[in-house]
């Protein structure tokens, strides 16, 4: 499940502490704000239109272009 939240600084915060003490559970929990999530997006994005533009290398392609 994902959720986006926004919330005011102090429930933010006590948000953020129980999320912490479910990880030290060993409860699985990634938080994601919103400017990793702005980043993630435009890699994504940006790698979609590479696709669609044909800007797509193989691995083989790119190791040979790294060992020159």
């Amino acid at each position: 499940m994902t959720l986006h939240l926004n919330a005011s600084e102090s429930v933010s915060q006590k948000i953020l502490s129980f999320l912490e003490s479910l990880t030290k559970q060993g409860e699985s929990v990634e938080i994601i704000d919103d400017s990793i999530y702005k980043f993630e997006k435009d890699g994504i994005t940006r790698g979609l239109e590479q696709v669609k533009n044909g800007e797509v290398y193989s691995s083989d392609e790119i190791l040979d272009e790294l060992n020159k």
